[in-house]
């Protein structure tokens, strides 16, 4: 989403300081950090192995629902900067950094990349870096999602870091204006897109720490940006089914991670009466993401979308029924009737007004399936709600963390409420 709170800083040299962490257990959970609050530590950690799908539900290798409740480290690998994940975090190195993120209830961590990181002079460190994160996750028992965030890692005119420009997933070549839409040369293409997840997906093979590749970050649906099914050289379903196919052919398993479009003027399938400003999967139940028998069909796609209340990204109807009928029109409608999981890949708000609170309690209620008599998703038994992430894991606006390191208290007890 377009908003003014995503940017970023950590350096590589800061990560790669802290690696060194040796493998802990869930029989050796490591104390709660300060702050931290004693019942998010009955949080489900996610299993050994990768995950696959069944209708509407994640599930692990035993056929159980799980639930992935992750938080997001505020990475949008600057090329400049070569930086991975947040700044400003007080609690020294990845290491603590890890043991916290766990000890606060997640299971699961985001770390984003972007292509020219891969070329860059500095490729080498970055690419370390991005190990030690993984490293240090998969010591904590956390998964870890990777997710293309945007192709240049370089702020340009506008807003680049946090959503690119163009709104596609490659800024060179048919389609294109030559550009990443913020004044940046493109150099990625499609096929060197294509080239660099073959690269993440190598680099990752048969580490099940990773378990999901978030193909691309916040695409958008303007005219003359991402399209839906319609076999044009935009066709981000079609990208979505060849990357899918290849990362999958290399590294069987991880889950394959679709973002719908954002479109802030109407919807695929729903024209102008219905806004998918947070991403557009109204076309999935007609256009759907299949990749080859060989890779799974179906049962390794995830959809995702990311849900922000107007105090970060200045859109309505962000709460109440009205909202509640969105997320059914735009995406819940795939777990309520079981076609495929969604995964929100970044929700988070700053919990300072009351529009924050009715956009938590409304997206809470909707996600935990208590929307159901509502057209909402509802889930009996072991089924899991919908899996969602915390943006973000520092102590900038929407940060989980207070300046001194301990558990900002008021969003804790919105995301606790997701760790269930």
């Amino acid at each position: 989403m377009r908003r003014t709170v995503k940017v970023c800083v950590f350096a590589t040299a800061a990560l790669l300081a802290a690696t060194g962490v040796g493998t802990a257990t869930q029989a050796q959970a490591r104390p709660l950090a300060a702050g931290a609050h004693p019942a998010a530590a009955a949080a489900q950690l996610l299993p050994t192995g990768y995950l696959d799908t069944n209708g509407s539900q994640i599930i692990d290798s035993t056929g159980k629902p799980v639930r992935i409740d992750a938080a997001a480290l505020h990475g949008n690998s600057r090329l400049d900067q070569n930086v991975i994940v947040n700044q400003d975090t007080p609690l020294a190195g990845l290491d603590a950094n890890m043991r916290a993120i766990r000890a606060a209830g997640f299971n699961t961590v985001t770390l984003a990349w972007s292509d020219a990181s891969l070329h860059d002079a500095n490729a080498g460190a970055y690419l370390a870096g991005l190990d030690a994160v993984v490293t240090a996750a998969g010591s904590q028992l956390l998964k870890v999602i990777m997710n293309h965030h945007n192709d240049e890692g370089a702020a340009g005119n506008g807003n680049c870091l946090a959503q690119q420009g163009n709104g596609l997933w490659y800024d060179s070549g048919p389609g294109t204006d030559g550009t990443d839409g913020c004044g940046t040369p493109g150099t990625v293409t499609q096929a060197s897109f294509l080239a660099d997840w073959q690269e993440i997906a190598t680099r990752y093979k048969g580490n099940s720490t990773v378990i999901g590749f978030d193909l691309d970050n916040e695409p958008l649906a303007y005219p003359g940006e991402s399209t839906w099914g319609d076999g044009g050289v935009t066709d981000i379903q079609a990208m979505y089914t060849s990357v899918g196919n290849a990362v999958e052919t290399i590294d069987p398993g991880v889950l394959v991670i679709c973002e719908g479009p954002q479109n802030y003027g109407g919807s695929f399938a729903g024209g102008a009466g219905v806004k998918a400003f947070e991403g557009d999967l109204t076309e999935v139940a007609a256009h759907p993401v299949v990749l080859s028998t060989a890779n799974a069909g179906r049962k390794r796609v995830v959809y995702s979308v990311h849900e922000y209340p107007y105090s970060v990204g200045h859109t309505t109807p962000d709460s109440g029924p009205e909202a509640v009928a969105r997320y059914n029109a735009v995406w819940g409608y795939l777990e309520a009737q079981n076609i495929a999981p969604v995964w929100i890949g970044e929700a988070g708000a700053a919990m300072t007004t009351d529009d924050d609170t009715a956009w938590a309690n409304t997206l809470t209620s909707y996600v935990n399936g208590q929307e159901g008599a509502s057209g909402g998703p509802a889930f009996t038994g072991t089924q899991q709600g919908v899996s969602i992430t915390w943006y973000v894991w520092d102590t900038q606006g929407l940060g989980a963390l207070n300046s001194d390191g301990t558990l900002n208290q008021a969003r804790f007890g919105v995301y606790s409420q997701w760790h269930t």
